[in-house]
């Protein structure tokens, strides 16, 4: 997939990063960016430390009391975390046999620019499987949705009072 900036983010005071990522054990914060749009985290675990566990449990993002079958779970460890600057970690979508679908080695950097602060995003894919070929094909459109909810995050939950009208932060670099 490659290693792409995804997230602008303008500066704050002293120019120092910031993004929706900086404290991934903040839980409802990451919950609400870490889907596409038609799914919504039923469970999360995400212990922020290297050796953490991630656990993620989805579903229908129209089943709200929990009714319908999980729609998908993901299992994973945390790389690395050095708050406002680094987050990785792999994670693995489950087959509904149980079996990993492939594992994802995501890194989530933060780098302050001369206008703000860029996320650099980079995802290799390995340990894929042929029963995996759909969640592969799906990666960069939900993944890219989960972005865009992260750079809403930002812009909704920043500590500085700088504000911006342009909400599209992804970038095509």
């Amino acid at each position: 997939m490659g290693r792409r900036t995804i997230v602008q983010v303008p500066p704050v005071a002293g120019g120092a990063p910031r993004a929706g990522l900086a404290s991934p054990d903040r839980g409802p914060l990451l919950a609400g960016w870490w889907t596409p749009d038609d799914l919504r985290v039923s469970e999360l675990v995400f212990e922020a430390r290297p050796g953490g566990r991630i656990v993620q449990e989805y579903r229908d993002a129209e089943d709200a009391d929990g009714s319908d079958l999980v729609a998908g779970r993901a299992e994973g460890v945390v790389d690395d975390v050095r708050p406002n600057e680094r987050l990785a970690y792999r994670l693995s979508p489950l087959l509904p046999d149980g079996g990993l679908a492939f594992t994802a080695h995501v890194d989530l950097s933060l780098r302050p620019t001369d206008t703000g602060t860029d996320l650099d995003v980079h995802w290799r894919i390995t340990d894929s499987t042929v029963g995996s070929a759909d969640f592969v094909a799906g990666i960069e459109i939900g993944f890219g949705q989960s972005l865009d909810r992260l750079a809403a995050t930002v812009a909704t939950h920043s500590d500085s009072t700088d504000s911006t009208d342009d909400t599209d932060t992804r970038s095509t670099k």
